[in-house]
């Protein structure tokens, strides 16, 4: 009996320290383990924010930080609770975070005119708006859009995270819209076989209420492909249902070989324009001449030029600036009446102009804004109006024929170029100095061709 219960005690220890060792081992196990520290947990996160994993570990028992991985990237692009799991040498710790929209929208308002009786949305009013989170407007209150005149409207625009922001804007509220939008920029052109036309490029749809909107364009059966003639057909429509429809002449041709040049001569006719036929006639080259009215007594050599395949195009009826600038409406008296004596001369009543100066000149700066009016109302009424890109530089009567050559051969190698000259009384050096310039972009295989309104570009910009 007594060895039995000996026996028991002894079972007793060992069993009491073998746990005492396994339990020792396994504290020690413990305390040794790699352990991370947060700086806290969980954390909070701006959305579309960029952070670092590891900048939110505090210290690490047992490691380094090198010695831990991120098995989890950092998502900011979505509102909520996310985690973030660590590892370092097999034991896995986790940090919870919450990924809120703290900031505001930034909202830039406009106005707006509303014809009465139209739909008005909130985001009528809105121009602009920067935030991380999708957003949505609503009127601050209800308002009655059906009385003519201004009101000033309340937007409240709203986040993900319930940020608002209330900015204002003014309704001014007219007359319903009956006016369709106006096309600008819209021209015939011409383009080489194969060639990739910009449709777009220097058109504009532009209505009286919405400002600049957006177009379409059918381009029906073009084929840049197939030499002919094709109808691109362009339409607007503005919010109020108005619409405008307008086509564009396509001439598409077979490739020409070498360089261009179309050679314009302004200011005629005058006691020069003979000799300037005769010379134009003896190198078998067709010109462009942008007419006057200037020297009335050789009106009659408008129709020899036309006769002899000569371009015709309208300058001006008196060159006087000061009157055919003092408005618009002077303007288009002074341009009808050179359009007159032309269709009297040949039968023909042009639609490509020249303005006095270009339409880069600034002599029309005591009526501001008038050019820029100008541009846009010719192309309103059929014209087209050419500038240049080139220039003997004889607008300075005083040059002498060789420095006239040195600057119109300056320009050897570009193409397509618009070359400007004049013919006028006092451009004796100029006739001296044609041949010349011929003889030199002949040598340089230039074709030499007339302007019609086909041909695009030549553009300057409008500095009034």
């Amino acid at each position: 009996m007594k060895n039995t219960l000996k026996k028991k005690r002894y079972l007793c220890i060992l069993l009491c320290a073998l746990l005492i060792i396994v339990l020792s081992v396994a504290g020690y196990i413990w305390l040794c383990m790699p352990r991370i520290h947060f700086t806290q947990n969980p954390i909070t996160l701006e959305v579309k924010e960029t952070y670092s994993a590891k900048a939110f570990i505090k210290k690490i028992d047992h490691g380094s930080l090198q010695d831990v991985h991120v098995e989890t990237n950092i998502d900011t692009t979505k509102l909520g609770n996310h985690q973030i799991t660590y590892t370092i040498d097999g034991h896995t710790f986790t940090l919870d975070y919450i990924v809120k929209d703290s900031k505001p929208p930034v909202v830039v308002a406009q106005d707006q005119k509303i014809s009465i009786g139209d739909k008005v949305a909130p985001e009528d009013f809105i121009q602009k708006i920067d935030d991380a989170t999708k957003t949505t407007a609503r009127f601050a209150k209800a308002y009655s859009f059906t009385k003519l005149g201004k009101q000033t409207v309340q937007i409240i625009v709203e986040d993900e995270g319930r940020n608002q922001t209330t900015v204002k804007a003014v309704a001014n509220i007219l007359k319903k819209d009956t006016q369709p939008p106006v096309f600008t920029g819209i021209l015939d052109m011409t383009i080489q076989k194969g060639e990739k036309p910009d449709f777009k490029k220097g058109v504009e749809a532009i209505d009286d209420r919405d400002g600049k909107i957006n177009f379409t364009i059918n381009k029906n059966n073009f084929d840049a492909k197939q030499p002919g003639r094709y109808s691109i057909t362009y339409q607007a429509i503005d919010k109020a249902g108005n619409r405008t429809e307008i086509n564009r002449t396509v001439i598409v041709q077979e490739k020409t070989s070498g360089k261009i040049i179309y050679l314009t001569i302004d200011d005629g006719p005058s006691a020069n324009t003979p000799k300037v036929l005769e010379i134009l006639d003896r190198y078998h080259v067709k010109a462009t001449f942008f007419v006057t009215a200037q020297c009335p007594s050789y009106l009659g050599y408008i129709k020899t030029a036309y006769q002899k395949g000569h371009a015709i195009g309208l300058h001006t009826y008196s060159h006087d600036y000061g009157a055919l600038y003092a408005s618009e409406s002077a303007y288009f008296k002074d341009l009808q009446n050179i359009s007159d004596v032309v269709k009297q001369q040949t039968g023909l009543t042009p639609n490509i102009i020249r303005f006095p100066g270009g339409s880069s000149n600034t002599v029309s700066s005591n009526v501001p804004g008038l050019m820029t009016r100008l541009a846009k109302a010719v192309q309103e009424r059929g014209y087209q109006y050419y500038d240049w890109n080139s220039s003997s530089g004889d607008g300075n009567s005083a040059l002498p024929s060789a420095s006239l050559i040195q600057e119109a051969t300056s320009y050897g190698g570009a193409s397509p170029l618009m070359m400007l000259t004049h013919d006028h009384p006092g451009s004796q050096e100029s006739v001296e100095a044609l041949p010349a310039i011929i003889e030199y972009y002949q040598s340089l295989g230039y074709t030499f061709k007339t302007v019609d309104s086909s041909v695009s570009g030549f553009h300057h910009g409008i500095n009034n």
